[in-house]
């Protein structure tokens, strides 16, 4: 058997739709499964045990007209793969796209999918359920796949940067999101290494560069490490915070602590999935927003009134 899973982006939602790789796999052992992804993503899912390979998908090299010879060679090598079954995860145009290009007799996509995706699939999956993660599982019960607890088989592959061989226990800080309203003010990031002064920090993740020092009690790693290392990084963590990004999914999913900081997104739509998550918000009249851009005259206050002191406290009783 054959299967096609269809989900490039973003890196959270591949991290949380990977219960579903796992539940196929056990349903079908002896099954191929292929997985089409953003070709810059492509380090979180290869060496995978249960996955057949990845198909890469060069999103930002496919954005003119002289390409299209290209993905439509793309598109007949994915229908000369013949696949019993294509799941397209992500359900929007291009990916339901990549579902009719693949032609498998079983063309399955979620029913809240957009942009008239739905026109290609010939089954549908009732993803009524608010997280992300629940929906994705739907994907399994359609497929009459018992659920069981999340499975992500996801291990650290990468050796842990040569940095870090001495600085255990750590706890990571995340600090980056792409929405601006994700974030929580950085200069509170010193205020909270400071008044933890018997802790370790690493701080990882892309983004603009701001100051941030402990002497020899912080590493930073910012913009240096791949996929496979951040991995690594995470998953020898003693506790992870972080906003509502893709490094908190990994944490979550390699069974961390994690404290993920929600403010303009809904933690209930978006709460990364692991038994040793936490969730801090501070909620206001107008959030969740789901804006990237904040319109009040203080901007971003659903996140800069947590204190530093706040989350002290609540790293704290993680690590215990």
């Amino acid at each position: 058997m054959k299967i096609l899973i269809i989900k490039p982006s973003a890196l959270g939602d591949i991290v949380q739709a990977l219960p579903v790789l796992t539940g196929l796999k056990r349903r079908w052992p002896a099954a191929k499964i292929d997985w089409i992804v953003n070709d810059s993503l492509r380090d979180m899912l290869e060496g995978h045990p249960c996955l057949n390979r990845t198909i890469l998908y060069p999103r930002k090299r496919w954005t003119t007209p002289s390409r299209l010879p290209e993905i439509w060679r793309w598109g007949r090598r994915l229908r000369d793969e013949k696949y019993d079954m294509t799941i397209d995860l992500q359900g929007l145009l291009r990916s339901a796209l990549m579902t009719w290009a693949a032609n498998s007799p079983r063309r399955l996509g979620l029913l809240s999918a957009r942009e008239g995706s739905r026109a290609f699939y010939n089954e549908f999956i009732a993803d009524t359920a608010l997280s992300a993660a629940e929906r994705y599982l739907t994907c399994l019960e359609h497929l009459e796949i018992p659920v069981r607890p999340l499975d992500f088989q996801l291990t650290a592959r990468a050796p842990l940067p040569g940095a870090l061989q001495k600085h255990a226990p750590y706890i990571v800080l995340h600090p980056y999101s792409k929405w601006r309203t994700k974030l929580w003010p950085w200069r509170y990031y010193q205020e909270l290494v400071e008044a933890m002064p018997d802790r370790r920090f690493v701080v990882v993740g892309e983004g603009p560069w701001f100051p941030l020092e402990a002497g020899g009690r912080l590493v930073d790693l910012r913009g240096k490490l791949s996929i496979p290392e951040l991995v690594t990084v995470l998953d020898r963590a003693q506790i992870v915070l972080s906003t509502d990004s893709g490094p908190a999914h990994i944490a979550g999913a390699l069974g961390r602590p994690t404290l993920v900081l929600f403010g303009a997104t809904d933690w209930r739509k978006t709460k990364p999935s692991g038994a040793q998550v936490r969730i801090h918000t501070h909620a206001l009249f107008c959030s969740p927003c789901l804006k990237r851009t904040c319109w009040r005259d203080t901007p971003v206050e659903c996140m800069s009134l947590t204190t530093p002191q706040k989350i002290r406290q609540l790293l704290v009783q993680l690590a215990s």
